[in-house]
């Protein structure tokens, strides 16, 4: 698993100010366990308020360069993993094979699962 939890060189941080998602969060961030219509139903609110929003794509660029989980600047999860931008720890299938699949057709990055400490090393 990534423990490198650094914010990306690369990301500007200043558009989270004129950012209108403010107090929104359980609207692009679902709960564990969601079920899948529900999230679907979300995340069209979380696009709704995305579309209008005049900092959209600084925010899509800042989740894409830190793998970030949830909605972000018009796209989940499994958007981002699609483009090659999965984040550290994929929680749903969908979001594993849309990453795999990125990585095979070389947009992607994967990340380095560090040992179980509770196995022996042979």
């Amino acid at each position: 698993m990534d423990t490198d939890f650094s914010i990306s060189e690369e990301a500007d941080t200043d558009w989270a100010k004129h950012a209108i998602c403010g107090g929104l969060t359980e609207v692009f961030f679902g709960p564990a366990a969601e079920r899948p219509e529900r999230r679907v139903e979300r995340e069209r609110l979380a696009m709704s308020h995305c579309m209008v929003c005049p900092v959209m794509l600084p925010c899509r660029r800042n989740a894409r360069l830190n793998h970030e989980h949830g909605f972000w600047g018009g796209e989940n999860d499994e958007e981002r993993a699609a483009a090659g931008y999965a984040p550290r720890s994929p929680s749903r299938r969908s979001v594993i094979a849309a990453r795999d699949l990125a990585f095979k057709e070389g947009r992607g990055v994967v990340y380095a699962e560090e040992p179980d400490p509770w196995v022996e090393a042979s």
